[in-house]
């Protein structure tokens, strides 16, 4: 099916929900049922999505400490990827795509079908680099809700629920997570408006001068499946570099999710040295 068909069946299965299917908010302890939660409309609505994983990257800055993908770095004894499986586990997620590359079979071997993680994978291997972006429009039409797309390289253990919700209230094309950063000079940035709305996405370089409150992108977003008719199907795209300043030409409404800490970038030799320092 192509992926234009599969956008216009996610817009019929959809009906005016903001999102749907695959993903539930976790109910309290005793709870009996499905958990649904207030939208500020008259009706209460479920909160759900689904996921993907983006670990195809050739990790060319980690080749001074290891030749095996990022997904599989040792954290606290385990694979990176095991703990993100657990966190988005938690927050209600049973289906996961990996969209991998560089060394693909690694993580396929190590991870399987998920079942030891508690949760289905889903496997996407690109052929030649597709960039951020690319790789999930490559997925096509198994996207037919609002997906959470979450780097391979970040250990995480924010409030996902708050981030659906936030999602879910807003209605925007995109949401993504953002915070303080001290290391501007190498982030994805998006300058935020008094009301959450992202005005200008970026590097430093190339910031407007009428920016006033930049902040890092924590390469953690759920955007609508709609979006990406903005990411071509025969040239590498980015999501902070490529798709999010188009969607924003276009008049689409991107909206911000702000944390304070949850979400670190250990990528780097020297940031993956500090973070095993500082969690031995």
């Amino acid at each position: 099916m192509a992926l234009e068909e599969g956008l216009d069946q996610g817009r019929q299965v959809r009906q005016g929900l903001i999102l749907r299917a695959r993903a539930r908010v976790r109910a309290p302890t005793g709870f009996v049922g499905p958990l649904l939660l207030y939208s500020g409309r008259s009706e209460l609505e479920k909160v759900q999505a689904q996921a993907a994983i983006l670990a195809g990257g050739q990790g060319t800055r980690m080749r001074s400490l290891t030749r095996a993908p990022k997904a599989l770095l040792p954290v606290n004894g385990r694979p990176l990827l095991t703990h993100q499986l657990e966190w988005l586990k938690t927050a209600g997620f049973e289906e996961i795509f990996l969209c991998l590359g560089y060394e693909a079979n690694q993580v396929r071997d190590t991870f399987g079908d998920g079942s030891e993680s508690g949760v289905r994978l889903k496997y996407q291997v690109e052929e030649s680099p597709r960039g951020t972006a690319g790789a999930v429009r490559d997925l096509g039409s198994a996207i037919f809700e609002d997906l959470l797309v979450l780097y391979g390289d970040l250990v995480v253990d924010f409030d996902l629920n708050a981030l659906l919700r936030d999602h879910l209230e807003s209605g925007a094309a995109a949401t993504l997570v953002v915070r303080p950063t001290d290391h501007p000079e190498d982030s994805d940035l998006a300058d935020i408006a008094e009301d959450g709305s992202i005005r200008w996405i970026g590097r430093l370089a190339d910031a407007p001068a009428a920016t006033a409150n930049l902040m890092g992108c924590c390469a953690i977003w759920i955007v609508k499946p709609e979006l990406l008719r903005y990411v071509p199907t025969d040239s590498p795209s980015d999501f902070a570099r490529h798709l999010f300043p188009r969607a924003l030409e276009a008049g689409e409404r991107l909206r911000a999710h702000r944390i304070e800490s949850g979400a670190r970038d250990i990528g780097t030799p020297e940031r993956y040295a500090q973070f095993c320092e500082e969690h031995p």
